[in-house]
C-alpha cells in the first residue's frame, strides 16, 4: 500500500524530472530534426543513469506501479505536466500533448507510444534488472530504441 507521503515525494520527484527533461527536451527539439530520437533516449537514459537521479527515479516508478493514488503524479506526468514544462523550456506558453503533437507533425499517440517504450525498458533495465539489458551500454540501449522511438516521433 502507498503511503500520502510517499505519494507527495513521488510527486516532488516526478515534478523536479519533468522540469530537467523538458529543458534538455527541448535543447534536443532545436537540434537537428534526424537526431532528434537519440537525443531523446540518450537524455531519459542519462537522468536513469546519473547517481542523483536514479534512486529518486526509482522510488517514483515503484510508487507508480503500488496503488492508483502511487500512479497519479506519474499518470500527471505523462498526460499533462511534460508537456506543459516542455512549452516553457520552449520559450512559449505551456502546450497540451495535442499541441507538442502538433509541433512535431505526429499524432498524440505516438508520443504515448514513444514514452511507453523507454519506461518499459527502464522497467526491464533499472527495476526488475533483466539481462542482458540490465548490463547493456546506453550506447547500445541507444543504438537499439533510438529508430524505434524515431518511427514514432519523427516519421
Amino acid at each position: 500500500m502507498t503511503t500520502a507521503v510517499e505519494v507527495e515525494e513521488a510527486q516532488a520527484i516526478i515534478t523536479a524530472y519533468g522540469e530537467a527533461f523538458a529543458k534538455a527536451g527541448a535543447a534536443a527539439y532545436h537540434g537537428p530534426r534526424e537526431k532528434l530520437a537519440e537525443n531523446i533516449v540518450r537524455i531519459t537514459l542519462d537522468f536513469f543513469e546519473d547517481p542523483e537521479w536514479q534512486p529518486k527515479l526509482l522510488q517514483a516508478l515503484r510508487t507508480a506501479t503500488t496503488s492508483k493514488e502511487g500512479a497519479e503524479p506519474m499518470r500527471n506526468l505523462f498526460s499533462a505536466q511534460v508537456f506543459a514544462q516542455a512549452g516553457v523550456a520552449l520559450e512559449e506558453d505551456p502546450l497540451s500533448i495535442d499541441e507538442l503533437a502538433g509541433k512535431l507533425s505526429i499524432k498524440p499517440i505516438h508520443i504515448n507510444a514513444s514514452a511507453a517504450q523507454l519506461w518499459g525498458v527502464f522497467l526491464m533495465r533499472y527495476v526488475l534488472g533483466v539481462e542482458p539489458i540490465a548490463s547493456a551500454s546506453v550506447d547500445e540501449i541507444v543504438t537499439l530504441l533510438a529508430p524505434t522511438v524515431e518511427r514514432y516521433i519523427v516519421g
